[in-house]
């Protein structure tokens, strides 16, 4: 099954932590856990992450100048537009703002349940790839991109995000066009 989620439909809620909002793109069900969620979030000022107790966290900046993260007792990590940062949900993590508001893309999981890949797609050239996990999120940070899923070609617009549901098999995903693409593709494989 493929779904098209548009920018009108994410969800703002306000963070775990009461310190800002997020834009929630889609989440497995159950209201006060879940397994998997996607969000973006606005960040404008420095201070701490949310506590996300039994999971892990994969984060990236989409826009702004960066952020710089100290997590836990470990070497501060500078992160710029398209760096993908991974860490425990369960971690003390402080942000600090390099230049200004940033806005940043997160995928929170359940290491148990889940394995995940989380990548950047970030040129212009034609790509295909095979996937066999669960499930298949395609979020277009860029302009308007087509992109191929099995026989269905879809416009993916800006802030858009693709659900692509696995029915069975192997799931062909392509963009076939040569125009500068800036996409993000998590898949998240069922243990």
């Amino acid at each position: 099954m493929i779904e098209l989620i548009r920018a009108d439909q994410y969800t703002k809620m306000l963070w775990k932590n009461g310190a800002g909002f997020t834009l929630e793109i889609a989440r497995s069900q159950g209201d006060a856990d879940f397994e998997w969620r996607i969000s973006m979030a606005d960040v404008t000022t420095s201070g701490p992450f949310s506590l996300f107790p039994n999971k892990q966290r994969i984060i990236s900046v989409l826009d702004g100048q960066g952020m710089v993260l100290h997590v836990d007792d470990l070497p501060a990590k500078n992160l710029k537009q398209g760096d993908i940062f991974a860490f425990d949900g369960e971690s003390q993590v402080q942000s600090e703002l390099v230049g200004g508001a940033i806005r940043d893309l997160n995928l929170i999981y359940d290491p148990a349940k889940y394995h995940v890949r989380f990548q950047w797609l970030n040129d212009a050239a034609e790509q295909a790839f095979i996937s066999s996990a669960d499930l298949i999120f395609i979020f277009n940070q860029g302009s308007e991109t087509e992109v191929n899923v099995d026989d269905h070609s879809l416009q993916l617009a800006a802030q858009e995000t693709l659900k692509i549901e696995k029915n069975a098999g192997v799931t062909s995903i392509s963009f076939p066009k040569k125009q500068l693409k800036s996409c993000y593709v998590m898949e998240l494989i069922q243990r």
